[in-house]
């Protein structure tokens, strides 16, 4: 029986071919048709809607297996996934109507619970103690993408995020066409385990990592999540003193046990862990801490004492949804190579006050910031920065300077 789904954007282009080229289009679909899904092909599905065959962006489908719940009128953002310029733009946010309700902590949907009994390989697909395949052997470990984009859960329930100002949910649903989704999981490389929209990983080597931090949060948001997904089975958080404007790692502790070594660390690539990772990444409360734990690391260099470029703070140089974009961009792929990019730009243009700055300054310095983007040892920085221009040019993040507002 074929796969079905419900689009989720206001209006989503439907295309005559798996690109985003402006000679393709040959239709939009209404928010809610119904599609069936004959083809996967990753960024996008081939689909049959109300008669006719064509292409759409794959992260403004909910399939029918992740139960869509009713939601506004609010258009999706862009979709996330492996980095893909044409699917960027597919969509355009809009923001909730004045005046709507947040969202209380009872309207957030609960994950599956744990099944009992241990998972196991059939063929090279993991499968869930209840016999459901969730992902895929590969190397060392196994992986699945999730199905999940931050920016359509975003977009489907605005109101989760009352104290977080809409610039900042567009950044954020403009960065993430080019991260992964909200249940993504990999246990097959030297990170040992990475999970969730950012790619948070358990810390390569004997490092720290990020996703011990992320846990970190979710257990002081809601600990009986924390409880139901990671610490009935034994997984706690050991996190440092935080600093001040500094990205957060820890370690995690398995039966009371620093996991700090490689061979500690390993125990996390059993499908086991997989699969509970792979849970929590369907619970709404753990999807919210996954947002905001990565919008806040816009806050680690647009105003960082730490961060300052001839004296003044990145904000001051770049101050442009667009351009907060491209800088959180480059931070999650490469953290420590911000602000040295952005600083490297400045001098090139040699210098100046940008109090005086105006749109077009701004954007000459962020032509200039990309060319030594691409220098740096980012992975795909060109593609990665298209597909953000992509969003912005189909409206989903501004270029006007001075549009970001933390």
């Amino acid at each position: 029986m074929a796969e079905t789904g419900t689009t989720t954007a206001t209006q989503l282009n439907f295309r005559s071919s798996p690109d985003g080229s402006a000679n393709n289009l040959i239709g939009k679909l209404p928010k809610g048709t119904r599609v069936e899904i004959l083809e996967d092909r990753g960024d996008w599905l081939r689909v049959s809607a109300n008669g006719r065959e064509g292409f759409v962006s794959e992260g403004f489908v909910a399939r029918d297996e992740e139960e869509p719940e009713p939601d506004d009128d609010a258009t999706v953002g862009a979709g996330a996934g492996a980095p893909n310029a044409a699917a960027a733009g597919d969509a355009a946010a809009s923001q909730p109507a004045a005046g709507q309700p947040a969202a209380s902590s009872s309207s957030l949907k609960p994950g599956p619970a744990p099944a009992p009994g241990a998972c196991k390989f059939v063929g090279n697909k993991a499968v869930t103690p209840d016999g459901k395949p969730f992902a895929t052997r590969f190397k060392l470990g196994v992986f699945t993408n999730g199905m999940t984009s931050i920016g359509a859960f975003v977009a489907a329930h605005p109101g989760l995020f009352p104290d977080v100002s809409p610039s900042r949910l567009r950044v954020m649903q403009a960065v993430s066409v080019n991260e992964g989704k909200l249940e993504a999981i990999n246990t097959w490389d030297n990170a040992f385990l990475t999970f969730g929209c950012f790619q948070w990983t358990v810390g390569a080597g004997d490092g720290a990592g990020e996703l011990p931090s992320l846990l970190d949060r979710l257990k002081k948001k809601d600990a009986s999540v924390f409880q139901k997904y990671f610490g009935q089975f034994g997984l706690d958080v050991a996190m440092p003193q935080p600093q001040p404007d500094v990205l957060p790692t820890g370690f995690f502790t398995l039966n009371g046990t620093p996991l700090r070594t490689p061979q500690q660390k390993s125990q996390l690539r059993t499908l086991d862990w997989a699969y509970r990772f792979w849970l929590a990444g369907q619970d709404d409360t753990v999807r919210v801490a996954e947002v905001e734990h990565a919008m806040s690391r816009v806050d680690l260099f647009f105003r960082c004492p730490r961060c300052l470029i001839n004296s003044r703070f990145v904000g001051d140089f770049v101050s442009s949804e667009y351009g907060v974009a491209l800088l959180l961009d480059q931070h999650v792929n490469r953290p420590g190579h911000v602000p040295g990019t952005l600083a490297r730009a400045v001098a090139q243009l040699g210098g100046g006050d940008p109090q005086a700055w105006q749109d077009a300054q701004e954007q000459r310095l962020i032509s200039v910031y990309l060319q030594q983007r691409a220098l740096t040892s980012m992975t795909n920085s060109d593609a990665r920065a298209k597909s953000i221009l992509a969003a912005v040019n189909q409206g989903l993040a501004s270029r006007n300077r001075g549009s970001f507002q933390s």
